[in-house]
């Protein structure tokens, strides 16, 4: 779960290309950075945008991970066009996916991340997107539209990316973890029980491990995948959990030292979360040696929503270089919106320069998540694991 200026240059940094097990390379990412401008924190001003509130729906319904709006944005969308919007949650790709598949799901917007998207426009779950009413996905960089999971924007918009490491305690780890070793390695896990979690994801933590034996977090080999199930059945005993929904909560009180995390759960830990919890100065956040994940989440229309207009308007408001920007600054995640650098807090500049936003040498070594017939071996994995 996702910034003003001091001068009107907004600094690009063209970033390497993985070569890793075939997966696609990462895009070059926008420089978050640079520049010091101060904060941005009342709720955006209403903008001229030609919309028809004759046609809004009094409510639209969204589906979205835990902790991954800012809830004073919701309430300025109301202000200005008279619709409620009303947000439930969940913690994992393929459990949206069986919500959504099995219909009557009642959701017009969901969130799903790249390869999710891909898996719900070829099952046919998706509104192709009118790009008349998103005009404001000008704003957003280029090398972030048009991916391997939906070229040409045909049916989703970014939202947010991301990047999947070690969130940890300074004061138990002075110096920052700097290997998976740190999570796996079954004498290491011993001396931390209880105190470190692991994300509950079917492809984050085989991929983590996958990388930790050297290998591309794509890969499929049963005997390597084999492997993977032997080391996280014998990690597991030493897990407080696996946790994607309230691991920065964990972080922030001390409850756990260490976690398998995204970047934005560990900035939330770091910084707290609006007025429901304090953050901790003492929560760092590192890629492993051996590489991680790359990852970004979309905005997409269900097929079965009667409110396209409403959530076309919703997803056009959300693309905002200010709304993009105070939303980034709650949730502590990164902003694929390159005008909405400039308008982002220098605190959190200041904190992606320490490393919870990928640099050009951190890019290196990370990769996305590819879904093809060969991956459905992450789900056997997966369901063993649970199940021991």
């Amino acid at each position: 779960m996702k910034h003003l200026l001091r001068s009107m240059v907004l600094m690009m940094v063209v970033l390497m290309v993985v070569a890793c097990g075939g997966a696609p390379a990462p895009a070059a990412i926008p420089d978050v950075t640079a520049g010091p401008p101060p904060s941005a924190t009342e709720a955006p001003a209403a903008a001229s945008d030609g919309v028809d509130k004759t046609k809004l729906a009094a409510e639209l319904h969204v589906y979205n991970w835990t902790d991954y709006i800012d809830p004073a944005l919701l309430t300025a969308f109301e202000t200005e066009y008279g619709v409620k919007v009303i947000v439930d949650n969940y913690d994992q790709n393929e459990d949206m996916i069986a919500k959504v598949r099995a219909g009557g799901s009642g959701y017009d917007i969901v969130m799903p991340s790249d390869y999710a998207v891909e898996i719900m426009w070829q099952a046919g779950l998706l509104q192709e997107l009118d790009k008349s009413l998103l005009t404001n996905i000008v704003h957003n960089e280029p090398t972030l539209l048009n991916k391997y999971f939906d070229e040409g924007n045909k049916y989703s918009v970014p939202y947010m990316y991301g990047i999947t490491g070690i969130a940890y305690n300074k004061k138990t780890f002075p110096t920052a973890p700097d290997s998976w070793a740190t999570l796996f390695d079954v004498a290491n896990a011993e001396k931390y029980q209880g105190q470190f979690s692991m994300l509950d994801d079917e492809r984050e933590v085989p991929g983590a491990a996958l990388r930790y034996l050297g290998f591309s977090l794509n890969e499929t080999d049963p005997a390597t995948m084999q492997k993977v199930q032997e080391m996280l059945i014998a990690q597991k005993p030493f897990l407080a959990a696996y946790n994607s929904s309230d691991v920065n909560r964990k972080l922030s009180s001390g409850e756990y030292v260490m976690a398998h995390a995204w970047s934005g759960q560990a900035m939330q830990a770091r910084n707290g979360l609006g007025d429901e919890y304090a953050g901790n100065p003492d929560i760092g956040f590192v890629i492993p040696k051996e590489g991680g994940m790359i990852w970004m989440d979309n905005m997409i229309i269900l097929k079965e929503s009667p409110n396209a207009y409403t959530a076309h308007v919703f997803m056009n408001y959300m693309m905002r270089p200010e709304v993009a920007a105070q939303n980034t600054s709650y949730i502590g995640y990164l902003p694929p919106n390159k005008d909405a650098i400039p308008l982002m807090d220098q605190t959190m500049r200041d904190l992606y320069a320490e490393g919870f936003a990928p640099d050009a040498e951190v890019m290196k070594r990370l990769e996305w998540a590819i879904r093809n017939e060969k991956t459905v071996i992450f789900g056997d994995v997966w369901t063993a694991v649970k199940g021991e």
